[in-house]
């Protein structure tokens, strides 16, 4: 017989410093491990590096506690003991979460921190122009965020440092002198900007070409710098802006697309301002286009769908887009002083303003910058800020300009602070308003959620359900379509690779928006429609434009060309659901080929809820061989013939083999695809594109469930869709939460996902369900 049953010191499992003496475990979970699991967890065996011999129960640190909710996890979910080993009963397992369960439900409970959440910078960005009325982008002054659970507002991921709390303040400066206006209007100005100077001799090379009075492109351009622009005259101080252009697309019978980019062309750290995608056919139209930009400012005109190089395309026989001069008319404005300047100071004239008129607007200002109501003592604060400073020599308005500067810098700006527990056991209103807002709108809460605050409606689960219905039916919640698919489904990672123009020379920058505007398309129509959550494991519907249904040889007749449409799918059609999605196989891959391993742990971690430890140090990562000589199947199951490989890799590569059948631009494959150099030409890097293996997207689970592609592998996923439900409700939560979900967090999300089912199990029912939750009210 074994001796009692312990757990090995994890300062030597973990490499962590001992801490806690621990207690001995109960008779029956005594009995339990000495049943099934000291075989291969004793003293002798030890696999996975765990001795369930050596010592006592204790949950005094953080990777204990996360050591013991593995195991808990494992037994059950039936992973541990082995299928190959005798299985407990349900009464044993019974017994054993019975005993744990409690025990780091209280232990997680005890570990959970309040993190002071500082808005990351969308949300900054977000809450500024809501704020202060100002369309002015000022986050690229700010770097970007760390992730945290896969998503960057995380509070435990959002420190702050001095390098970074002097870019919030040269960032807060600009925002309040954008906001606040001094002097008469600035007189609009309209001029005509041509691009034929710069190009003219391009032109007479047969590079470009001009006709019916518009500078053609040929050619798609991949650099951060187009010939067609409006360089030549830039605008002539901060503002708003008006463009005025025609284009039209010339020896083409199907439209094209093309981007407006706006740049100020600095040469150090130059800003790019992207303005929108825009389709344009053989019909000559007028396009319009408005966008603050500050001063010295132009834009510029990039043609997608294009060849990358034709030699004197001009005189051969390919298509291209005409653009016109180009109409500048700014600064506009159509009231002065602009609304985002009575909306702080009213009709005050600053010249002649007080510090009793300072301190009466920062009276008004404050409560809305910090989104609760503030005391005198708070306003008195920044007044005295105001009478320092007029009394140090500056007027009254740049006294004030400093103090509002102050506000946008200060904690309860730039955090959403709540309360500790000790103080108060659930979120106020006003907390609550914040958390919603910027849950929904990523910014500020609004007049009326802050009058809901206010009256303690939103204490209630009617009153928010109230909000959130009205949230989610405004423009602002296009911001939480856009942030949470863009982390979630990782499709913020689509630039981070570039596909091989060799082996897939149709992917372009068409093909790319087509791609993240559908997956953003079907989250945002499953929400509006309020459709069955496992739709996003298989359905039979896209959401697609014509570029894309014909990068899927799907039927195109009909569709838009560039903003997507909800269409029918065909029957037995390999699309439907997320998993085949382009955008989501290409940040799966790496431009070159795929790996089932990258897919299998993308598909884990963010469809069935289960983290994917980093591999053993001392194991080697798989590369694919580019020479086709093995496939990267055969090389997984040298891999997996390790033992330390085979643990996590029986759950890691089925859902990877699944999507095997999708090259990394997401188009449907039979076999591997390989550059084979001609000999003769090897110097130059010249060959062809040739067949390597056949794919194989057959695979077998852990359960022993076998699949033969796709399809059969969604059907085995709704089977038990309550996995995928699960993992949405956390994923959901963590993003609105702003933190990692804990042990003790799942009941909550259990009682979440039953009520979501309860009433249909749509997307929208389930953010009100997360909503609604007491859950939501939680630290």
């Amino acid at each position: 017989m074994h001796p009692s049953v312990r757990l090995i010191p994890l300062f030597l499992l973990l490499g962590i410093p001992a801490s806690g003496t621990g207690e001995e475990l109960p008779a029956q979970v005594n009995a339990f491990f000495e049943n099934h699991c000291l075989d291969c967890h004793d003293a002798a065996s030890r696999k996975g590096g765990l001795d369930l011999q050596a010592a006592t129960f204790s949950l005094a640190t953080a990777s204990q506690q996360d050591l013991w909710v593995r195991i808990h996890d494992r037994i059950v979910s039936g992973e541990m003991p082995p299928a190959k080993k005798p299985r407990p009963d349900g009464d044993g397992i019974a017994s054993l979460t019975a005993w744990l369960a409690p025990k780091l439900t209280a232990a997680d409970q005890a570990r959970r921190e309040i993190v002071m959440r500082r808005l990351n910078r969308e949300e900054w960005q977000n809450t500024i122009r809501d704020l202060l009325g100002i369309d002015l982008e000022l986050k690229e002054l700010l770097p970007p965020d760390q992730l945290a659970e896969g998503f960057d507002n995380n509070g435990g991921a959002l420190a702050i440092s001095a390098e970074l709390m002097g870019r919030y303040l040269d960032a807060a400066r600009r925002a309040v002198d954008a906001a606040l206006v001094s002097g008469l209007r600035p007189e609009p100005q309209t001029f005509t900007v041509d691009s034929l100077k710069e190009v003219q001799r391009y032109i007479d090379e047969g590079g470009y070409g001009y006709i019916d009075g518009r500078v053609v492109v040929y050619l798609a351009n991949a650099t951060q710098y187009s010939k067609i622009s409006t360089r030549a005259h830039r605008t002539p101080e901060p503002g708003r802006y008006r463009f005025r252009f025609t284009a039209a697309t010339h020896r083409a019978k199907e439209p094209f697309l093309f981007n407006v980019v706006a740049s100020d062309f600095n040469k150090v750290g130059a800003i790019y301002r992207d303005l929108g995608h825009y389709e344009v056919s053989e019909t000559p139209r007028t396009y319009e286009i408005e966008a603050t930009l500050g001063k010295g400012f132009a834009i510029q005109f990039f043609p997608h769908g294009l060849p990358a190089y034709v030699k004197e395309p001009a005189r051969a026989e390919v298509p291209g887009v005409g653009f016109s001069a180009v109409e500048v008319s700014g600064p506009l404005n159509e009231v002065w002083p602009p609304a985002s300047h009575t909306r702080l100071v009213g009709d005050l004239d600053l010249t002649l303003a007080t510090i009793e008129d300072a301190t009466a607007i920062l009276r008004r200002f404050i409560p809305r910058a910090f989104r609760h109501p503030v005391t005198e003592t708070e306003v008195a604060r920044y007044a005295e800020l105001v009478k320092t400073r007029h009394e140090g020599g500056q007027s009254v308005e740049e006294s004030l300009r400093t103090a509002l500067t102050a506000v946008l810098c200060s904690p309860r700006f730039l955090f959403l602070l709540e309360e500790a527990p000790a103080v108060r056991k659930s979120l106020n209103g006003f907390e609550i308003a914040a958390r919603l807002s910027y849950f929904l709108w990523s910014s500020q809460p609004d007049e009326a959620l802050t009058e809901a605050a206010s009256s303690g409606k939103l204490e209630t689960g009617e009153g928010r359900l109230i909000e959130v219905r009205r949230m989610l039916a405004d423009p602002r919640a296009e911001r939480f379509v856009h942030n949470f698919t863009g982390q979630w489904l990782r499709l913020r990672d689509i630039n981070a690779t570039t596909p091989d123009a060799r082996l897939y020379p149709g992917f372009d920058e068409w093909l790319k928006v087509s791609m993240v505007r559908e997956s953003e398309g079907f989250f945002r129509h499953l929400l509006t429609a309020n459709l069955d959550v496992t739709l996003c494991i298989d359905s039979d519907f896209a959401v697609l434009n014509h570029r894309l249904a014909d990068h899927y040889h799907l039927p195109t007749e009909g569709l838009p060309w560039l903003e997507p449409a909800v269409v029918p799918l065909p029957p037995k059609s390999p699309r439907g659901g997320i998993l085949s999605q382009g955008a989501v196989l290409k940040v799966t891959a790496n431009g070159t080929n795929t790996s089932p391993v990258i897919r299998g742990v993308w598909v884990l971690e963010n469809l069935l809820g289960r983290k994917v430890p980093p591999p053993p140090p001392n194991i080697p990562g798989i590369e694919p061989d580019i020479r086709s000589a093995t496939t990267i199947r055969e090389q997984l199951d040298l891999h997996r013939s390790s033992a330390s490989c085979q643990g996590c890799h029986q759950y890691i590569d089925p859902p990877g083999f699944a999507l095997e059948g999708f090259d990394p631009v997401g188009a449907l494959r039979t076999h591997y695809r390989r550059f084979q150099v001609n000999p003769q030409h090897a110097d130059k890097g010249w060959g062809v594109v040739v067949d390597g293996k056949p794919v194989d997207s057959s695979g077998t689970f852990a359960s022993g469930d076998t699949f033969d592609g796709l399809a059969s592998f969604q059907r085995l996923l709704l089977e038990n869709p309550e996995p995928f439900a699960r993992c949405l409700t956390e994923k959901l939560l963590t993003y609105a939460l702003g933190r990692e979900l804990g042990f003790s967090d799942r009941p909550g999300v259990r009682d979440i996902v039953s009520e979501t089912r309860s009433r249909g199990n749509g997307l929208r029912t389930l953010v009100e369900e997360i909503v609604a939750s007491d859950l939501f009210l939680k630290y």
